[in-house]
């Protein structure tokens, strides 16, 4: 009966053992692909340093994910966002036939954010940064492609309920940035906003995009006009006194959230209404993060704002 009891023991003891050894070698294999994926180097145009900065794709990804998207949003939203800012990274770096920085030689990608990407030194996020960067490690080494081909994942805060089609805010049609509905971004603190600009500054503004406009002060009622409009909202053709002007031009001189605005003109000044904030094409940050907060996970985010794109593994790419 002892060497029956013995033997019993024994066998519990190694049944209990065997699921800790499998999350070990789970665990190791995780440790090892991790590894790999960071053994990818990128050359960093660091804004606050003025130099390059050699370092690991995922702890680059890490410090992308810190600047570009709120911690307290949800982790799947998290996640797309890792999957964002890699794939569009990659893109740009010369091991996968990018061109680099455009703006900083030697670089392939700099920390300026209206030029490429944002980026926050993960260790000043403090008590997010274990959620960051199991959305970054978690995820490490898959990336997003059209094709067969790294997309150009670009993204903005809030489409303000649609974004847009790439053709209708820039130059060229990209198949995978289309127009969708983007909803639950409410709780955006830009999904809708309002600026006063004197008319005399909105006159000054104008000028500044074209010299030769010509600008009845006295009728300035009648001397704006929105002449069309995205499948998204966006304006994309505006008259102004005896020009014509891209909405988003005008957007950028007069420093608004988008091109999807309406105005009212008062006495002396102009009050627009601005829906959403960015340019619109591609993921909408706030969007993802209420899809998320609705079940969606990182995957239905990616692909509900690149449409009929893939997810695969970087050494799918490598090959």
């Amino acid at each position: 009966m002892k060497k029956l009891a013995a033997a019993i023991a024994a066998l519990m003891i190694l049944l209990f053992a065997i699921p800790l050894l499998l999350v070990k070698d789970k665990t190791e294999e995780q440790r090892e692909d991790l590894k790999q994926y960071n053994d990818i180097p990128i050359d960093v145009y660091m804004c606050d340093m003025d130099r390059v900065v050699t370092m690991d794709l995922e702890d680059y990804i890490l410090g992308v994910v810190a600047g570009e998207m709120p911690a307290s949003f949800h982790p799947e939203a998290l996640k797309a966002q890792a999957l964002a800012a890699r794939t569009y990274t990659m893109l740009r770096m010369r091991l996968f036939g990018g061109r680099g920085c455009s703006k900083h030689q030697g670089a392939e990608i700099c920390t300026d954010s209206t030029h490429c990407q944002a980026y926050r030194n993960p260790v000043t996020v403090k008590k997010d940064l274990d959620k960051l960067k199991e959305a970054v490690y978690g995820t490490a080494g898959e990336v997003i492609i059209y094709d067969n081909k790294l997309i150009d994942a670009v993204f903005h805060s809030t489409s303000g309920g649609k974004t847009e089609n790439s053709e209708d805010i820039w130059s060229n049609r990209v198949p995978y940035l289309r127009s969708v509905v983007s909803q639950y971004e409410e709780h955006s603190p830009k999904y809708v906003a309002r600026q006063e600009v004197s008319i005399d500054s909105f006159i000054d503004c104008m000028k500044k995009l074209d010299s030769g406009v010509v600008i009845n002060k006295k009728n300035i009622k009648n001397e704006i006009e929105i002449l069309e409009r995205s499948e998204g909202g966006r304006i994309t053709r505006i008259k102004v006194g005896n020009k014509v002007f891209k909405g988003m031009d005008v957007r950028n001189v007069l420093g608004l959230n988008s091109s999807n605005f309406n105005f009212d003109i008062g006495s002396s000044t102009i009050r627009f209404t601005v829906v959403g904030n960015g340019h619109g094409i591609g993921m909408s940050q706030y969007g993802a993060d209420g899809m998320a907060k609705n079940g969606a996970s990182y995957k239905d985010i990616v692909t509900h704002y690149y449409q009929g794109v893939d997810i695969v593994d970087i050494n799918s790419l490598m090959k």
